[in-house]
């Protein structure tokens, strides 16, 4: 029987290479490995169950993602700088804040960040209605429209409401122009607005929402929340999924002639907000009260 030669020694990338192109390769390769990086693992509580739709994302870039419904996540790091921040966080969860140079130190290995409850300061509510519950925000669907192209993975857009009375929420309401996607998975954030921009959160809930309406008034039920705010407030729509069986993951949301407000938008969790004049179609249903 006849053993075929072994060819192999004479192919060896040292053989066939000249010095300078293995070299060359080399300093590719190792360049390459800085494009692409990913920092992945999971976003849970302290007793490790995991945090769906939780919000990831560089402070101050447009880079960020919400974690799975199992509380996976993967951001991309690729070309940040090493003092860049990426923030985890979660309604009613204390946020973690990370710079990129000590997550790489970590060699890109999995992540397990696990959030701290918030503890707020407990004291009573009695909350005694007066009269019929009234509205505030639009009072009529505007007539331009915004459109929502893609939007997904913490994207948020909303609306300053001015309020000088004690109120607690009942329903949010806001108008959808169309909407060609099946149904999207909203999450409402509610923040103060005694500053004019959306920074601290006020509700402690995680109110979350399958809206499916093509077109008119969607509304959304508050009144188990017990939102009782004392102030200027501002309301923001974050989307966080869709579903659709058409070509298109857009919805347009109707907008309206500024009345003294102003609206905000952002693409991606932790990315800086937008401001503009403007006044998204959103109302509230409020009951005025007293609060001891």
């Amino acid at each position: 029987m006849q053993i075929a030669p072994d060819f192999t020694k004479y192919f060896t990338l040292q053989n066939c290479l000249p010095k300078k192109l293995i070299f060359f390769l080399a300093f590719l390769a190792a360049q390459l490995s800085l494009f692409g990086q990913n920092i992945s693992g999971r976003l849970t509580d302290e007793e490790g169950n995991p945090l769906s739709y939780g919000n990831i994302g560089v402070i101050g870039l447009n880079r960020g993602t919400i974690s799975s419904v199992n509380g996976d996540f993967r951001i991309d790091i690729s070309g940040l700088d090493n003092g860049n921040i990426i923030r985890f966080s979660y309604v009613g969860y204390e946020s973690k804040d990370y710079k990129v140079g000590d997550l790489i130190a970590r060699n890109l290995g999995a992540l397990n960040v696990a959030l701290k409850a918030r503890s707020y300061p407990l004291k009573e509510l009695v909350v005694r209605p007066e009269g019929e519950p009234s509205f505030i925000g639009a009072k009529k669907a505007g007539s331009m429209a915004w459109v929502w192209s893609e939007a997904i993975k913490g994207a948020e857009i909303g609306t300053l409401f001015r309020n000088s009375d004690k109120i607690v929420l009942k329903k949010l309401f806001f108008h959808v122009r169309r909407n060609f996607c099946d149904s999207i998975l909203y999450r409402i954030k509610i923040y103060d607005g005694s500053n004019e921009q959306p920074i601290d959160i006020i509700n402690t809930s995680d109110i979350r929402f399958i809206a499916k309406k093509k077109r008119g008034w969607e509304s959304v039920d508050l009144s188990e929340y017990n939102i009782a705010i004392d102030g200027d407030f501002i309301i923001t729509l974050e989307t966080l999924k869709t579903w659709t069986s058409g070509n298109y993951k857009t919805t347009h949301l109707s907008v309206g002639k500024s009345i003294g407000t102003s609206s905000f938008s952002r693409s991606s969790s932790m990315a800086p907000w937008i401001e503009f004049a403007n006044q998204m179609s959103f109302k509230v249903q409020i009951d005025k009260a007293n609060t001891q």
